[in-house]
């Protein structure tokens, strides 16, 4: 963790009375600057409260989301923009994906098929070069609803 982002969390902490050995992850939206930028302001914005990420791309002994968990959301240049704090995670195949995900999503027109586009034209790629697999519409999928909690 880079300095900024370890006194981001600190302060962060320290403003919400928790301990300072509090978990606090960071990552950014999206696989590109851009998308990290976008859907960064998305969050600030209050429109994308939920977001996706396919449950095999995860390795055996690294830590899925789970509800409680706090995050630090970054932008392009890895600054933290705010904290967001999972109220609700759910694991389930990408086919069974509802309007109301794709919605909380907060991108394109919110709608289902905007959603389902999207991630068959970012899954699949992940699943081919990281798994060595291709990409099903069965594959489960990890859905984080959140909150911003810091800013």
């Amino acid at each position: 963790m880079n300095k900024k982002i370890e006194q981001y969390k600190n302060t962060f902490l320290k403003a919400t009375n928790r301990s300072l050995e509090t978990d606090v992850e960071s990552f950014s939206f999206g696989d590109t600057a851009e998308m990290a930028d976008e859907l960064g302001k998305l969050v600030l914005q209050g429109k994308k409260t939920g977001t996706s990420s396919g449950y095999d791309l995860y390795a055996e002994d690294e830590v899925k989301p789970y509800t409680g968990q706090f995050s630090i959301v970054l932008d392009s240049e890895e600054t933290p923009i705010c904290v967001i704090e999972n109220i609700n995670v759910e694991t389930i195949p990408f086919n069974k994906i509802t309007e109301e995900h794709a919605r909380k999503e907060g991108e394109g027109d919110l709608s289902l098929a905007y959603w389902r586009q999207a991630h068959l034209d970012f899954f699949p790629k992940y699943y081919k070069k990281e798994l060595g697999i291709e990409f099903s519409e069965d594959h489960r999928i990890i859905y984080e609803e959140f909150k911003v909690v810091f800013t």
